[in-house]
């Protein structure tokens, strides 16, 4: 599935999961929705170079500021992805959600 988002588009393969994480140690706080493909491998490597914990690709789909008022627009966000993919949809916009000042560093 394509996602068109603020700052660009995105293919994740199916079957893919959808998640949502906060990050209030960042410089600007934000919430971070993002897709995952399963098929993508998960490393985990611990030897002589030190350790690596990676869960794969992931495609930023929608940014919002660490606020509690971005609860609705993160719901706004899941039912857009979900109707996408009910819709068989070939993309799912999201370029007009999320706060465009959080995709700023």
């Amino acid at each position: 599935m394509w996602f068109k988002t603020r700052v660009g588009m995105y293919s994740v393969t199916a079957p893919l999961e959808i998640r949502v994480a906060s990050y209030p140690k960042a410089k600007k706080p934000y919430y971070l929705v993002f897709a995952r493909s399963l098929n993508d491998a998960e490393v985990d490597y611990k030897g002589v170079f030190g350790k690596l914990n990676a869960s794969g690709r992931v495609a930023h789909l929608a940014r919002f500021e660490l606020l509690e008022s971005s609860e609705a627009g993160i719901a706004q966000c899941m039912t857009l992805v979900e109707n996408a993919i009910a819709s068989d949809a070939r993309i799912c916009d999201l370029s007009a959600v999320g706060h465009p000042a959080a995709w700023a560093e």
